[in-house]
């Protein structure tokens, strides 16, 4: 007996199921796995590669994952890449690698583990799921062991890479010793202190921790000579030190050993430690008001150590860019200076930059100087972070005043600034010889005229990730942690994490929307510009004015010395009541100005997001509306040819 239609339907179905069943069992016993993204994040490089390849089982190597079967939505993309990650190294690593993936739940045995053995604990994150909004607690942290040593990462948060962060916790605990980072203590205390006044502990900056992942940090007394095992010298604010400091610091770079040193114009901090403000008292003496203090030790000529170094700093000088890629920071001061890809194409981290910047995204430096090479030089002066083209300065006093009872006060944003003819370089790289060729072992120096460029603000951003809105993309990328470390392993002559550290999601722009937003700053500083212009010629206007009325009152034969003295007050009070009607007058047209502007670009903003959005809603079901359309015309066709010529329509 013949089978039917709907007999052959079925057992083509169960045998699609059955082959397809098959072929993924196939798959799963072969451990055959691709990763098929732009950015191929869930598969490790050839370097990861060899590096687990290299252990073995004489100095075995295990890894206690403990991740949390569930996490919120923005928590799913870290947990799957872990995931990932650890199946990749379990399944390239010999039999010196161990790699235990736990699933802990709440008060089980081994979340029990995890904090008794490692100190990893159950992180609370907000949760949005279901339309709710609570806090759940969540595992995803590492334990990295071999024989005596162990690193431990608590929680790898939404912005760590985390093949970086395995590999850098692999690499240190299968090494015998860390490098040695020596940082002198000046009166940034960057390493944290302890407030005699407020009888507190002051915490050390998030740079000494990340850099305690990865060396030995060690602090080290300024005036001091700095021993053979430090591998590394960071210097916080070179421009605090007494000459007697710089004196042993320049005996070390002298010798040929690696430093990365900062000198910041206006350390926003603490704004006491510029360049031409006095050392602060050492801690201890009375501070209160009105109490006589000794007087501090003056700084060190700390403007000729650069020089020797071949590097030219004014302390004075506070660069600009008026170029701002971000639209949601519009109105931020053009003092913090975003070095990034630029409107016009340039890339300063594109093909050709220095190893230590190429392949960053973005670098944000906060009222930061400006560096050039000093005359007669004969080092190698190699530019990491510059300004972009519409790049200029002011001057410290020009953003500074000074209070009686609370000293310099700022930073004030001023509405004149000095454009600058080309990029200033704000961070650079000094091999070589220094000045006129001056004898001694070739220079190693990274100088950064920004210290604020290392506060906490960019290690907490860099934990969390650049996703502000969570949708899951980045808005924002700031790469100074990165840029960092970068520095540290360059000068420690050891760079293999600097390639991994480039390895993270790919930073998605819309550019139509920036590129309205550009042009609509570019108006604005247009318009800043053009009413600071025609103040400064109704300002000159009046002075010409006051100074032909002064000069033909004071060649009047005719008055006396007490008549010539009061018409010249009341000359001048006229023509400064002139001049400060005409300066209300220029105000209030700037504003209006710079609001027409700001409304014109809010407006043109705001209707192509309105494109963009009407566009992703009626885009994405075209193709499945026109496949649908396909497939039900060619079922259509298919019926109409299956019939019988005898009953279509019209036959005979």
């Amino acid at each position: 007996m013949p089978l039917l239609s709907r007999h052959h339907r079925f057992i083509r179905w169960v045998s699609v199921a059955v082959t397809a069943a098959s072929l993924a069992y196939m798959a799963q016993r072969s451990n055959l796995r691709s990763d098929v993204t732009a950015e191929g994040l869930s598969q490790i490089t050839p370097a990861t590669r060899e590096l687990v390849a290299s252990i073995n089982t004489e100095r075995p190597v295990v890894i206690h994952a403990y991740i949390a079967p569930e996490v919120p939505r923005e928590y799913v993309t870290v947990r799957s890449r872990l995931l990932n990650i650890l199946n990749e190294l379990d399944r390239v690593g010999g039999d010196g690698l161990t790699v235990r993936i736990n699933a802990p739940k709440p008060h089980s045995d081994e979340a029990q583990e995890a904090i008794d053995a490692y100190g990893i604990t159950p992180r609370p994150v907000m949760n949005r799921e279901g339309g709710r909004v609570g806090e759940m607690s969540i595992f995803l942290g590492v334990a990295v062991t071999s024989g005596p040593h162990e690193e431990v990462l608590p929680f790898l948060d939404r912005g760590f890479s985390v093949e970086y962060e395995l590999v850098r916790a692999i690499r240190t605990v299968t090494q015998e010793k860390k490098k040695v980072v020596g940082v002198i203590r000046t009166d940034a205390k960057i390493m944290g202190d302890f407030d005699l006044q407020a009888r507190r502990q002051v915490p050390a900056w998030r740079v000494v921790n990340e850099l305690r992942k990865q060396y030995e940090v060690r602090s080290l007394a300024p005036d001091q000579e700095i021993p053979s095992d430090v591998d590394v010298v960071f210097v916080p604010q070179l421009a605090s030190l007494s000459q007697k400091e710089l004196d042993a610091l320049k005996g070390y770079v002298d010798a040929g050993r690696p430093a990365l040193l900062t000198v910041d114009p206006m350390p926003l901090f603490d704004i006491r430690l510029s360049p031409g403000e006095q050392r602060l008292p050492p801690p201890g003496q009375n501070q209160m008001f009105g109490m006589q203090q000794p007087p501090a030790e003056e700084k060190g000529n700390f403007a000729g150590f650069l020089n020797e170094l071949g590097v030219a700093w004014d302390p004075q000088k506070i660069v600009l860019d008026t170029e701002n890629p971000h639209p949601g920071f519009l109105d931020t001061p053009p003092h913090v200076v975003f070095v990034a890809k630029r409107g016009e194409g340039a890339d300063p981290f594109g093909e050709g930059a220095d190893p230590i910047v190429a392949g960053l995204s973005e670098v944000v430096v906060l009222f930061g100087g400006a560096l050039a090479p000093s005359a007669g030089h004969e080092s190698e002066f190699v530019p990491l972070l510059s300004t972009g083209p519409q790049s200029g300065f002011n001057k410290f006093d020009e953003m500074t005043e000074r209070h009686v009872l609370f000293g310099v006060q700022g930073p004030k944003i001023p509405t004149q600034r000095t454009m600058a003819s080309a990029p200033e370089v704000i961070a650079a790289r000094i091999a070589g010889a220094g000045a006129s060729g001056e004898g001694g072992a070739a220079k190693n120096v990274i100088v950064v005229a920004d210290l604020d460029i290392f506060g906490d603000q960019f290690f907490a951003m860099h934990e969390r990730g650049g996703d502000i809105d969570g949708d899951g993309l980045d808005d924002i990328r700031f790469d100074n942690v990165s840029f960092l470390m970068n520095a540290i392993d360059a000068l420690a002559g050891d760079e293999g994490l600097v390639e991994l550290r480039k390895r993270r999601a790919m930073y998605r722009r819309l550019t139509r929307v920036d590129d309205l937003t550009k042009s609509a700053r570019t108006k604005r500083e247009e318009a800043i510009q053009q009413a600071n212009a025609k103040a400064d010629a109704d300002l000159k206007g009046a002075q010409e004015a006051l100074d032909a009325a002064v000069k033909a009152i004071n060649e009047r034969a005719d008055l006396d010395e007490a008549t010539k003295a009061v018409l010249l007050r009341s000359a001048e009070d006229t023509e400064n009541r002139r001049l400060a009607a005409k300066r209300e007058v220029i105000t209030r047209e700037k504003d209006r100005a710079i609001d027409r502007v700001e409304t014109e670009a809010l407006r043109e903003v705001d209707a192509i997001q309105n494109q963009i959005r009407i566009l992703a809603v009626l885009l994405p079901p075209i193709p499945a509306l026109l496949m649908g359309v396909l497939i039900f015309g060619r079922k259509r066709r298919r019926e109409h040819e299956s019939i019988p010529s005898a009953r279509k329509r019209g036959a005979a």
